[in-house]
């Protein structure tokens, strides 16, 4: 089962707030305790291990393509087994579009229950931040207002994420996660709802078809050249100086981190107008090089409700407003918005590069823009 994938990020969100920031179902009901235990959040465990074993199957089998592909866009391969790169072994089925997004169908054939506890556990911790709306047995009241209801028999928003949804159906778990697409909530449980009636009935479709992964193989292939960017080589100091006016006061640097990951990274550094000694530097980082709009969106939802907690924390008000794109500037790149690094971000195709600078919007944008308009 997909415990590890729910664990992780409420781990990190804990974490995070204290500094001011294929497991057995045995085995999984003694983490959830213990975990519970240690973080101080009450827990009901019963149920973790219950339930009759049954064959898994194959979650590309759940969802007929062309309902996808009406949905999301069209597919620029059939889907196939991988949360990111083509894996047979795979709990996931991955749908990508032509224009680079893509849809997961993750399936927990046993032990669903241990899931679904993972996913209320998680949400008491992050409820607290960002209200997602009130959970009930077989529907969910969205902070929007709306329900969306299904077969299932539980269903519930993730913890701390924009675009996810877990299903319960006895002790099998569904989720869908749209992040980075165009699909509306009622949509997204639209789906939902097909692929747990097909839990019963699979529909005959192979995730592990060989034509479906080599031709998942050939998308990664095709981008596999953005991995390898040199950044520093792609926006050279001559440009960065033309842009920012001044010259820099040595070569730009490249990243820590050895080989492409590092190459992937470019800090220029300059004194600061009428600063004296003082210095001012910026950086381009090629963030994501396939699934940049996920990423993009993961870290707009981050903003938000940061946002959110604040103004709940200073105001009282609870409620969650819609996604404010006033800060989403034109450019030469599909959709681009503020990072949580002070600087801004942009998706271009398959990949996300982000600009960090306490400095001029107009330069670190100019900049973002040269980088974008590089990528080879």
């Amino acid at each position: 089962m997909r415990i590890h994938r729910i664990v992780v990020p409420v781990i990190v969100l804990v974490l995070a707030a204290a500094c001011g920031k294929h497991d057995a179902n045995a085995d999984a009901k003694a983490k959830l305790a213990e975990l519970s235990k240690k973080l101080g959040v009450p827990m009901d465990t019963s149920g973790v291990a219950s339930g009759a074993q049954s064959t898994e199957g194959d979650p590309c089998s759940l969802l007929d393509s062309n309902l996808v592909a009406t949905a999301i866009g069209p597919l620029a391969a059939p889907p196939y087994r991988g949360d990111f790169k083509p894996n047979a072994d795979a709990e996931s089925c991955r749908y990508e579009t032509k224009n680079h997004r893509r849809m997961l169908v993750s399936v927990d054939w046993n032990g669903g229950q241990a899931a679904m506890k993972m996913v209320g556990f998680g949400r008491k911790l992050t409820d607290q931040l960002g209200k997602q709306g009130e959970e009930k047995m077989g529907s969910t009241v969205l902070s929007t207002g709306d329900t969306i209801k299904g077969t299932w028999d539980q269903v519930a928003e993730g913890p701390m994420q924009c675009c996810d949804l877990h299903a319960l159906k006895g002790d099998q778990h569904v989720e869908i996660d749209w992040t980075g697409t165009r699909l509306s909530m009622q949509g997204a449980a639209k789906l939902l709802d097909t692929a747990v009636a097909h839990l019963a009935h699979p529909l005959p479709i192979s995730g592990t078809a060989t034509a479906a992964l080599a031709q998942a193989e050939s998308l990664y292939a095709a981008d596999a050249k953005d991995s390898t960017v040199d950044m520093c080589a792609l926006v050279p100091q001559s440009v960065v100086e033309s842009i920012i006016g001044r010259k820099l006061t040595g070569p730009p640097e490249r990243g820590p981190q050895p080989g492409a990951v590092g190459a992937r990274d470019c800090t220029y550094k300059t004194t600061m107008p009428g600063g004296g000694n003082l210095q001012q530097q910026y950086e381009l980082t090629l963030w994501e090089w396939h699934d940049g709009a996920v990423s993009f969106a993961e870290d707009q939802h981050v903003i938000g409700m940061a946002t959110h907690a604040m103004r709940r924390q200073f105001t009282g008000d609870t409620t969650t407003p819609p996604t404010d794109t006033s800060e989403y500037p034109l450019g030469p790149w599909d959709v681009a918005g503020p990072n949580t690094s002070m600087g801004y971000e942009a998706v271009k195709g398959p990949i996300l590069i982000k600009a960090s600078a306490l400095g001029d919007k107009k330069i670190v944008l100019a900049l973002l823009g040269r980088a974008v308009t590089s990528i080879p």
